[in-house]
């Protein structure tokens, strides 16, 4: 900001996400007034602020008094390579439209460690309580299916208590924890599975919804949060309300039991992922900057 101010440049400032909100860190602005002067000084000061959804546009407004309109920019992914294909059973004979039918290419279940004839809920994230992972644990040792398995990628402090908490409801035998994974087993593990649920309590934006988007999946997804902005209720996903277990446990229970409806919304998912491209958030960028540096001549 003073270096901005001080060498006379356009000064564009972008809100990520627990630099405005966060419903379970004790040290975020919003829960602090000096925090959050500071963050209303710096806001104010931008020439341009931009947002990575609209829930968090909405935030800065309300928490913060921020000037508006504010720009919302949402982030975007690389287009995989190849082509992200559809797993799961082969639904050929259900009289799905062939639009809808799944790809051929899905991973090997078996090479991956996997059960090739379970359902598979796979979630990506740190493993901390703004996740809610515990939520999603409980809904799906809820659910009663013995076909159903979860599949947690991603590390953090909540493992040991999650790995406790499958073990008291009888369903530790069918969670596998597989820490941290690199881009290539993330992306075949994703493909691999039936269903993408992550019911965090709070997300700026969601790219992880986006890549399993890109990978075929339905979404299980809270709400409000950011990615309100790309996920639509009935198509692409199920978006219930963030503490609402039982509706996290209903929606989980619909897809498991219908692989029509779960095949049917993940090619939904894919083809609206395909909007979200960091080709699409630089063009953005760069039309942003051109306003800025291109004198007004009218």
């Amino acid at each position: 900001m003073h270096l901005a101010a001080a060498c006379g440049v356009p000064h564009v400032l972008t809100l990520a996400g627990g630099d405005i909100y966060d419903p379970v860190k004790r040290y975020t602005p919003d829960k602090s007034r000096l925090l959050a002067a500071i963050v209303r000084r710096v806001l104010r000061a931008a020439d341009i602020r931009v947002a990575v959804s609209t829930d968090l546009a909405r935030r800065a407004v309300t928490l913060y008094g921020c000037p508006s309109p504010l720009e919302v920019i949402s982030p975007g992914l690389a287009l995989p390579t190849p082509p992200a294909a559809p797993s799961g059973p082969d639904l050929s004979g259900v009289g799905l439209p062939d639009a809808d039918r799944p790809a051929a290419g899905a991973p090997d279940r078996r090479a991956l460690g996997l059960d090739p004839d379970a359902v598979y809920v796979v979630s990506l994230a740190r493993l901390v309580r703004r996740k809610n992972l515990t939520a999603l644990v409980e809904a799906c040792a809820a659910i009663g299916a013995d076909n159903v398995r979860l599949l947690l990628l991603g590390d953090g402090p909540e493992r040991l208590p999650l790995e406790q908490l499958a073990g008291e409801r009888g369903f530790g035998s069918r969670v596998q924890f597989r820490g941290f994974v690199d881009e290539a087993g993330k992306q075949a593990l994703l493909r691999a599975a039936d269903i993408f649920a992550l019911p965090s309590l709070h997300e700026a934006f969601g790219l992880v919804y986006l890549e399993a988007m890109q990978a075929g999946l339905p979404i299980i997804a809270t709400r409000p949060g950011g990615q309100e902005d790309f996920l639509e209720d009935g198509l692409t996903a199920h978006l219930v309300e963030a503490g609402d277990p039982a509706a996290l446990t209903g929606a989980l229970a619909r897809l498991v039991g219908d692989p029509v409806a779960r095949h049917r919304m993940g090619a939904a998912a894919r083809a609206a992922a395909a909007a979200f491209t960091a080709e699409v958030a630089a063009a953005r960028y760069e039309a942003l900057f051109g306003r800025l540096v291109t004198p007004d001549i009218a």
